[in-house]
């Protein structure tokens, strides 16, 4: 599968936050797959359905939902939530790539050798693939750092990386 990504719920929470955010990950994906429990999360207390959250954004044609028949049986995934525990299935399941923020996700994720990465991560990916420009990169990574969704270290260390 060409141009498509399985993610959790905090990096869909971080792209909904950022001016433009659904937009620019379109640059770098025809797809994101996402679990049943991922939607649930990330809908959950702003839409009575779900799926309104994907029309709210308008991404009803970015986002796949796919059902989880069973929890892959991967060391310690057992302590993560329903969100997690899904998106990381999937992306072993389907062999995909995965979005994902939460530390002790992203370190049971790449135990089971799923490529992880969080959104300033897709930041650096378009930067380096040329899909944006070193300012933008810049300003993007600004307001993850300024949102609190990264820390000053990793804000840093990647506008330093540019």
């Amino acid at each position: 599968m060409a141009n498509v990504i399985v993610s959790d719920t905090g990096p869909l929470i971080t792209l909904e936050k950022m001016s433009d955010g659904y937009d620019f990950i379109r640059k770098l994906y025809e797809k994101i797959i996402i679990p049943s429990a991922v939607l649930k999360e990330v809908a959950e207390g702003e839409f009575s359905d779900p799926l309104d959250y994907l029309e709210e954004y308008k991404i009803e044609d970015l986002i796949e939902i796919k059902s989880v028949q069973t929890i892959s049986n991967i060391p310690e995934i057992e302590r993560l939530d329903e969100g997690e525990k899904e998106a990381i299935s999937l992306a072993y399941q389907l062999k995909l790539p995965l979005l994902i923020e939460e530390t002790i996700g992203r370190r049971i994720a790449q135990s089971a050798n799923i490529h992880i990465s969080g959104i300033a991560g897709q930041i650096i990916k378009a930067y380096t693939g040329k899909i944006i420009k070193k300012k933008e990169a810049r300003r993007k990574l600004a307001e993850l750092f300024n949102s609190g969704r990264i820390n000053r270290k990793i804000y840093n260390t990647l506008v330093n990386s540019l």
